[in-house]
């Protein structure tokens, strides 16, 4: 006896077993089917039987399919883990730029309130001090004032004064003439 070569097994099936066998939609099956064929140009793993259009796969060739389902599979829950984490990455940083938001809107409400009461402690210390500068002006009128009239008086004074000494002189000099004689 030679060298026996292994049996090939091949499984017999329409393309619809081959679906509900993987669970897998009519196209994914054809490209998963075509892949494995690009895949392996040289081994003979598909037939296409023409009278019964059912398609024979080589054991091994059904394995692939196998691990080729179970990797696209892999690979989509990896690929759905790596977008879950960017989601949630993207949800946090969201949520830092309306934290941030808040606080820069809190702080502009601060700061312009701050402004508003530096600008009030301005106006009323102007006004204040313009309010003083009045008072201080009409207590300086009044003085003024008051000075006038007490130099008025004093000047009325005088000229009474004046008066008197005229008519006093005017009456001594009569009564000194008057006397003489």
């Amino acid at each position: 006896m030679g060298e026996e070569k292994p049996i090939d097994v091949f499984y017999d099936m329409d393309i619809a077993q081959i679906c509900q066998h993987f669970s897998k939609s009519r196209n994914t099956v054809d490209k998963a089917i075509a892949k494995l064929i690009k895949d392996n140009p040289d081994k003979d793993w598909k037939y296409k039987n023409p009278e019964t259009r059912r398609i024979t796969i080589k054991a091994e060739g059904v394995e692939r399919l196998s691990k080729y389902f179970r990797k696209e599979k892999h690979e989509v829950s990896t690929v759905e883990m790596e977008l879950r984490y960017e989601n949630e990455k993207l949800k946090a940083i969201i949520e830092e730029k309306e934290k941030a938001q808040a606080q820069i809107e809190a702080l502009y409400q601060e700061r312009l309130a701050l402004e508003l009461e530096k600008s009030k402690q301005t106006f009323l210390l102007e006004n204040q001090s313009k309010e003083e500068t009045i008072q201080k002006l009409q207590l300086e009128n009044e003085s003024l004032r008051e000075e006038a009239e007490s130099l008025e008086a004093v000047r009325q004074k005088l000229e009474d004064y004046k008066k008197k000494e005229e008519e006093y002189n005017g009456k001594s000099f009569f009564y000194r003439l008057t006397h003489k004689f």
